[in-house]
């Protein structure tokens, strides 16, 4: 089996796997690794650890070395290069009145190609753009167009709570989010409050929704007839965190109760009987 390592190129990226050989690298190591683009920089997130071929992509890249002080002294100037990359990008993206946003770039360790991401609303020919920016740079430029939430997170932000941005800071990868997750979490559909920076609903709405289908698949939903030790009811409203059931009785005033004091009906007449009060039918039909 293979000694491989974890290793992230940037704050929050994604985790791609080395194999580290006998190099003897640690945690937090920076390294310079073998990629389809060339020489890449990384910092070695995991201790080195022997894993299956089959568990790896194929084929597994190497490490080439432990980084130097001339590759760090290079890794410093490839950042100022792409910088420079980036903002000639955005000058002729306006001279040539192209619709689309530069929103970043990056150059490989030897600096023989430069990657700029965009966003854009409809295809962009920047054929021109492109030969611009190779006759400038001497280096091969290439164009990656990301979405909404790549976008954000290349750019960082403040969100809503007051934290630097999810994709910014610890998020590695983007799930899928939908209404019916706000939904199931009683929010209020208000579409500012749901949207994040990237203009599409919440990284956060997902956090929690594991323990929200769970409580909501305990407690009694809305409408249904319930007996309790008052008397029969009906559920008009829950609480999942706090697992309590608001219940209407003849009295127009709702009250909350404790989720287990709350039963379904088993079909009995009265909601008392022996068979509705019994463990038994708690497990079965109750909460």
């Amino acid at each position: 089996m293979p000694t491989v390592v974890a290793v992230r190129f940037r704050e929050a990226g994604k985790l791609y796997h080395f194999e580290s050989g006998t190099l003897g690298l640690h945690r937090l190591d920076k390294v310079v690794v073998e990629t389809a683009n060339g020489p890449g920089l990384g910092r070695v997130i995991t201790e080195p650890a022997d894993r299956p071929i089959d568990e790896l992509p194929n084929p597994v890249r190497r490490v080439l070395r432990k980084a130097s002080p001339g590759d760090l002294e290079r890794e410093k100037h490839t950042k100022q290069r792409s910088a420079k990359a980036l903002d000639a990008c955005q000058q002729r993206v306006r001279a040539l009145g192209l619709s689309m946003r530069p929103v970043g770039a990056e150059s490989v360790l030897d600096g023989s190609r430069i990657t700029i991401t965009f966003t854009a609303d409809q295809r962009v020919d920047f054929r021109q753009l492109v030969r611009d920016l190779a006759a400038e740079f001497h280096c091969r430029i290439e164009m990656r167009q990301i979405g909404a939430r790549d976008e954000a997170k290349a750019i960082d932000g403040i969100g809503p709570c007051g934290q630097r941005l999810c994709c910014s800071r610890w998020l590695t990868e983007f799930q899928p989010i939908s209404i019916k997750m706000a939904k199931l979490q009683n929010l209020a559909l208000n579409p500012g409050k749901l949207a994040g920076a990237c203009g599409r609903l919440k990284c956060c709405l997902r956090y929690e929704i594991e323990n929200y289908e769970g409580a909501h698949d305990e407690l009694p939903p809305l409408g249904v007839k319930v007996f309790t030790a008052t008397g029969e009811g009906r559920v008009v409203n829950l609480n999942v965190l706090e697992r309590k059931v608001q219940v209407l009785f003849d009295d127009p005033t709702p009250v909350w109760l404790p989720a287990d004091e709350v039963f379904r009906h088993n079909g009995c007449q009265d909601g008392m009987c022996e068979r509705c009060t019994t463990p038994q039918s708690r497990d079965a039909g109750g909460v």
